[in-house]
């Protein structure tokens, strides 16, 4: 890098040589702020600018109270493709967890109403659920279902696969789907689930699922973190 750059984008430089020089694995620790500092015989704030700099590329990320940490690999991700989360994160080398913190039977809000034909006000199921690669927590997913099409689903264990369940306990698989993705801040409560900052930078995506017979199934909501996934689409043809 040029010498006349700014000195936090030569400190970047630095730190980002000592940890590939030092082979930091997945999710390595890196020392303390202070101790970062000394070493690369700079201010706390340059070399949080450093830091932020990295973070932003995806290099490392920071989880509040515990400190800065190597990004992993990113998750292939394929949103058109009919596999559940603990499979596709398997098939991947990695190790998937789902942990379930709400699972309700609510009414249907109005503006989900809008969007998938059910009367506002109207029964709906309505879990949410953080998901795990490799112990980190990538993953805020709020999941509204049909419950006339899976009765008795709240007493399902769905601390796993969602659509798994669907299609082996009802028989029910998506045969329409509309998914839409967009860059968006994490705050509120999916920033809290995700122990980052109010504001970081994340990832919305939202699908919306009717079955074979035209009927609304399900609309899910997912906040993933940024540096979490790269999207895939295979076109045949």
């Amino acid at each position: 890098m040029l010498s006349n750059s700014p000195v936090y984008l030569q400190v970047r430089e630095q730190l980002w040589e000592w940890i590939t020089a030092n082979s930091l694995d997945s999710q390595a620790r890196l020392p303390a702020e202070r101790e970062l500092a000394e070493r690369f015989n700079t201010t706390r704030v340059t070399l949080r600018q450093a830091l932020g700099q990295l973070e932003a590329e995806g290099r490392i990320y920071r989880s509040n109270r515990r400190g800065w940490f190597v990004t992993p690999a990113r998750l292939s991700y394929e949103p058109s493709r009919d596999v559940g989360f603990t499979r596709y994160v398997a098939e991947q080398g990695f190790v998937p967890k789902t942990e379930t913190l709400t699972k309700v039977l609510t009414e249907t809000p109005a503006w989900l109403a809008d969007q998938c034909e059910m009367t506002a006000g109207s029964p709906i199921y309505h879990f949410v659920r953080r998901r795990f690669v490799d112990d980190r927590c990538l993953l805020v997913e709020h999941n509204y279902v049909n419950p006339l099409k899976c009765p008795g689903l709240l007493n399902q264990d769905t601390d796993h696969s969602l659509w798994k369940m669907l299609r082996d306990t009802y028989q029910l698989a998506p045969a329409e789907r509309k998914i839409e993705v967009c860059s968006q801040a994490l705050v509120g409560d999916e920033a809290n689930i995700l122990n980052v900052n109010q504001g970081s930078t994340g990832l919305y995506l939202e699908r919306l699922c009717y079955d074979e017979n035209g009927d609304f199934l399900e609309f899910d909501r997912e906040f993933w973190l940024h540096d979490a996934i790269k999207l895939v689409v295979n076109i045949d043809g």
